[in-house]
């Protein structure tokens, strides 16, 4: 299951994410921002929403947990040359300004991101092993949970924070 897991996460959904910029970038007004930001969203890892899920929905937990932390991993490598490869393939391999796609983008704050990412579960199996306690993993369970909702709530309400419209006319 991890396999297809990484599969997925690494071949299949930067492939369509590819397969729709290359579609739609000629003609329809989607921009090669908007596709660079298709092709770094299609590329990333699934993050750790999908933990929070499988918590909410009783789904396997530990297969999740596993899941992210290893294509968080490979993500450091996985991610560059993903975007590497199909944003010149998408935008073209001989332009001399293909080079300024992949310039535009901030690997250091990706990397930071994804260090924090690892940090977080590597804390998390760390609390689970050492401390071998149910009300603990009661406790805890019931933290992320909380906090895996109020994460979705800020994100909502703050991606509308600085716009014209309202989050709810959006």
């Amino acid at each position: 299951a991890l396999s297809a897991g990484l599969g997925m996460q690494f071949v299949i959904m930067p492939l369509l994410g590819f397969l729709v910029v290359f579609i739609l970038k000629d003609g329809t007004g989607f921009s090669e921002a908007m596709g660079l930001t298709l092709l770094v969203v299609t590329s990333s890892p699934g993050g750790s929403y999908s933990n929070l899920w499988c918590s909410l929905f009783n789904a396997d937990l530990a297969l999740s947990v596993a899941m992210t932390a290893v294509s968080t991993i490979l993500s450091m490598i996985a991610l560059p040359c993903n975007l590497l490869l199909y944003s010149h393939l998408a935008y073209g391999m001989h332009d001399e300004d293909a080079d300024s796609i992949l310039d535009a983008l901030n690997f250091g704050e990706l990397f930071i991101s994804l260090s924090i990412v690892i940090s977080g579960i590597a804390v998390g199996l760390l609390a689970s092993w050492k401390i071998d306690s149910k009300a603990f993993q009661k406790w805890a369970n019931r933290g992320a949970t909380l906090s895996g909702v109020a994460l979705i709530a800020v994100s909502a309400l703050g991606s509308s924070v600085g716009t014209e419209t309202n989050f709810w006319n959006q």
